[in-house]
């Protein structure tokens, strides 16, 4: 029987630190999205803006520390993901 791996979810902390720091640096409402004429897409209140990443990065923990290995590059790319969506966030919003 193997055991199950915890460590993927400490790559979550910074995710969620990031989420903490935005609450305070980022304005109310947050661009998620550009649209084609690179104004913006999609604009999001903070709460929701800033719960996307690390709810992300918590279904790809779950994948990377799954028994399956087969889903554990899903897991750390959607991690990937996670990451790149709060620092997008971040980006267009400083």
């Amino acid at each position: 029987m193997e055991k199950k791996r915890y460590w993927p979810f400490l790559l979550v902390l910074p995710l969620i630190a990031g989420a903490a720091a935005g609450w305070f640096l980022l304005p109310d409402q947050l661009i998620m999205q550009i649209g084609m004429d690179g104004g913006p897409g999609t604009i999001m209140p903070k709460l929701f803006g800033l719960l996307i990443p690390p709810a992300v990065g918590l279904i790809g923990a779950g994948f990377a520390s799954s028994q399956e290995q087969e889903k554990h590059p899903a897991g750390f790319i959607t991690l990937a993901v996670a990451a790149a969506i709060i620092g997008f966030t971040f980006f267009m919003n400083l």
